[in-house]
């Protein structure tokens, strides 16, 4: 066999066996499209619990439990959010201790875990705070886990030494750093401070 021979066979063997290579991979995606899809189907229905006490765990904030009490809840699954239609009873416990409590006509739990709503209501248990939050401009309260705190467009506190209304507020869950400012505020606020626990009474 001539050494131009030689050559044109070992293309031929070279190019016969790209091909088998090819055709192999293109029978493989062959009958793998024609498989099922295995990936489980998300139910298109919102599911509806009525009477529900639900207790929520946030990754964010795994030191803190809440619960909450509605007559009516739904889930939607696709977005994974669950909406509280009459909030009478949420609260936060840290540890053993009860930190404050949420009401609101409606509250969404996203999937963040974070708490949305038009109108919300908390009372800070250990300084006797009160806390009435509200939408403004298409803007919902948002009490975020990972942050720590309450993100309010407006609001109202009535309390010793924050009595007033605030837009645009930024509050920490304790209520150490605070900071709000905008066009309906009465007055500028911005302050970080350390909590001081309640003195025992004297015997």
């Amino acid at each position: 066999m001539s050494s131009s021979e030689a050559r044109w066979y070992r293309d031929v063997v070279r190019w016969s066996y790209a091909l088998i290579v090819l055709a192999a991979v293109i029978a493989s995606l062959a009958i793998l499209a024609s498989l099922p899809d295995r990936r489980p189907e998300v139910p298109d229905a919102t599911i509806t619990l009525f009477d529900v006490n639900l207790t929520l765990y946030p990754e964010a904030d795994p030191d803190a439990t809440w619960s909450f009490s509605a007559p009516e809840a739904h889930f939607d699954p696709r977005v994974e959010t669950t909406r509280l239609l009459g909030v009478h009873d949420g609260r936060r416990v840290v540890g053993d201790e009860l930190d404050f409590t949420l009401e609101g006509d409606e509250v969404t739990i996203d999937r963040n875990d974070d708490l949305i709503g038009d109108r919300l209501s908390a009372h800070l248990v250990a300084d006797g705070w009160d806390l009435d939050m509200a939408s403004r401009g298409g803007r919902q309260v948002r009490i975020a886990q990972r942050e720590g705190r309450f993100e309010v467009p407006r609001a109202e506190i009535r309390g010793e030494g924050l009595d007033g209304v605030y837009e645009d507020m930024l509050i920490s869950f304790d209520f150490t750093e605070f900071e709000a400012g905008g066009p309906g505020t009465v007055g500028y606020a911005s302050f970080e401070a350390d909590r001081v626990p309640l003195a025992e009474p004297s015997p």
